[in-house]
């Protein structure tokens, strides 16, 4: 039920089950710094995460809103041997991991906006922050975030700078935010543990099947700069594919935001 926490234990033997730490606060800054300390103090796998956050961030350092005990706010952290070239993938297995933890838990059918944005009748549901710390050679840690609107308010999702929907919209099924969390955690982890990067072919078909805006016109914005085109897809690396009058371009999650073109 809305406002309600989470069934804390359920959730944990899921974690533990799954070799990592667990952390878990009724209020926290942010799950992304409580996994970074953890590791920074125990070097070891932990999943964080919290009720509500007082300074969470979306992706380029917007704030996300999050009343108590009514949405998920997670951050998995996860130690992997990705190479640098393909560490662009990993917020695109993350969110298809996510739809399909929501389609099992929820019977949601839920989209992805490139690079890290779950989308409901073209609205933001959730989000992805991903953050890496390197361990070695090739190895490195990862600070997998997100954030998922699973109890918001219409008054709520008004309150938010963009078209925003909640889960309970999106939802064919009843919605029970611990077995929602519980799933998108094991898939998530699984997912990341499985990523190889003989197999990113797949990956970049899989995404074209979830892909919201895919095949539609839309316009990237970089600073002052924007330019129109229509959305072809992500390369083996994870960059976005624009194909505009002067040809096809290439695009890095770092450098630009990206939005629908209705007009």
């Amino acid at each position: 039920m809305p406002g309600e926490p989470i069934n804390e234990a359920a959730v944990r033997q899921t974690v533990e089950r799954l070799g990592f730490d667990w952390h878990y606060r009724h209020n926290t800054e942010s799950t992304n710094a409580d996994v970074l300390r953890h590791q920074q103090q125990y070097q070891r796998e932990v999943v964080a995460v919290s009720e509500a956050q007082s300074a969470g961030r979306g992706r380029r350092g917007r704030q996300w809103l999050s009343p108590f005990a009514r949405n998920i706010y997670c951050t998995i952290g996860i130690t992997r041997e990705i190479p640098a070239s393909n560490q662009g993938l990993l917020s695109i297995v993350t969110g298809l991991a996510l739809c399909k933890a929501l389609q099992h838990s929820a019977d949601a059918k839920v989209g992805l906006k490139w690079p890290n944005d779950l989308l409901f009748d073209g609205r933001k549901l959730g989000g992805i922050l991903i953050e890496s710390r390197p361990l070695g050679e090739a190895s490195f840690y990862f600070a997998i975030g997100f954030g998922l609107n699973v109890f918001m308010s219409d008054a709520e999702l008004a309150e938010i700078p963009q078209p925003a929907a909640s889960l309970v919209q999106a939802a064919r099924a009843g919605v029970d935010r611990t077995r929602v969390l519980m799933a998108s955690i094991e898939m998530v982890i699984r997912s990341i543990r499985e990523f190889d990067h003989s197999a990113v072919q797949e990956l970049v078909a899989e995404f074209a099947q979830f892909d919201a805006l895919h095949g539609h016109p839309i316009e990237v914005i970089a600073g002052d700069s924007r330019v129109r085109g229509i959305n072809r897809g992500i390369t083996p690396a994870g960059q976005l594919k624009l194909e505009t009058e002067q040809g096809m371009e290439i695009h890095s999650a770092a450098e630009i935001s990206l939005r629908a073109v209705t007009e």
